[in-house]
C-alpha cells in the first residue's frame, strides 16, 4: 500500500498537508476545550445558589426545631419556619438542576464547536486522501511491466489537461499511434507521485 508518493515534492506536500490535518483538529480541540471551561465557569452562580438554599433550609429547619420546643405556643410558631425551610430546600435544588443545565450545555457546546470543523475537513482530506491512495497503490503494482507502458500512457491522455501532453510529446496521438509510450506514461505515473 503507498501512503506516500515517492515524488521529494507531492510527498512533502503530503506530508504537510497530513500534519496541517493533525494541526487543525489539536486547535479545534483546544477551541472547543476552552469554551467548555468558559461556559462550565457559570456553575459558579448555581452552585452559589444551591449552598445558600440548603444552608437557609438547614438554619431554618434547627429554628423550626428550637420553637417547636417552645412550651404551648410552639407547634403553632414551628409551621412558618418549617415552610422557610422547604423554600431554602426548594431554593438548593433549583440551583442544583441550574448547574446541571449549565453544565450540560457546555459539554455540548465544547463538543459541537470542535467536531464540526474536524469531521468537516477530516472527512473531505481523507476521502481524497484515499481516493490517490488507492489509485497510487494500484498504479505501482502495475508499473513494473514494460507492456503497461500503454495502459498509463492511455491514460495520460485520458486524465491530463492538453498542455501537459504536448510538453510531454510535441505529438500524443501520434506517439499513442506509434506506440511510444514512455514520455506519456511518465506524465501520468509522475501526476501520481510515481517514479517511472
Amino acid at each position: 500500500m503507498k501512503l506516500y508518493a515517492e515524488t521529494p515534492r507531492l510527498q512533502a506536500r503530503q506530508a504537510l498537508l497530513d500534519l496541517g490535518l493533525l494541526l487543525w483538529c489539536v486547535g479545534w480541540t483546544l477551541v472547543g476545550r476552552g469554551l467548555y471551561r468558559a461556559v462550565e465557569a457559570l456553575r459558579i452562580s448555581g452552585d452559589a445558589v444551591e449552598r445558600a438554599g440548603g444552608s437557609f433550609a438547614e438554619t431554618l429547619g434547627d429554628v423550626a426545631g428550637a420553637v417547636g420546643r417552645v412550651p404551648i405556643a410552639g407547634s403553632t410558631l414551628q409551621g412558618p419556619f418549617r415552610d422557610a425551610a422547604g423554600a431554602g430546600t426548594d431554593l438548593a435544588e433549583a440551583g442544583r438542576s441550574g448547574s446541571e443545565a449549565i453544565h450540560d450545555v457546555a459539554l455540548w457546546a465544547g463538543w459541537v464547536v470542535a467536531l464540526v470543523p474536524i469531521v468537516l475537513l477530516a472527512v473531505w482530506y481523507l476521502r481524497n486522501r484515499y481516493v490517490w491512495v488507492r489509485e497510487a497503490t494500484a498504479a505501482a503494482r502495475i508499473r513494473v511491466d514494460a507492456d503497461d507502458l500503454q495502459l498509463f500512457a492511455l491514460r495520460a491522455v485520458a486524465n491530463r489537461p492538453l498542455h501537459e501532453l504536448v510538453r510531454a510529446t510535441p505529438d500524443p496521438a501520434a506517439a499513442l499511434a506509434a506506440g511510444n509510450y514512455e514520455a506519456l506514461a511518465r506524465l501520468e505515473l509522475r501526476a501520481l507521485g510515481l517514479r517511472a
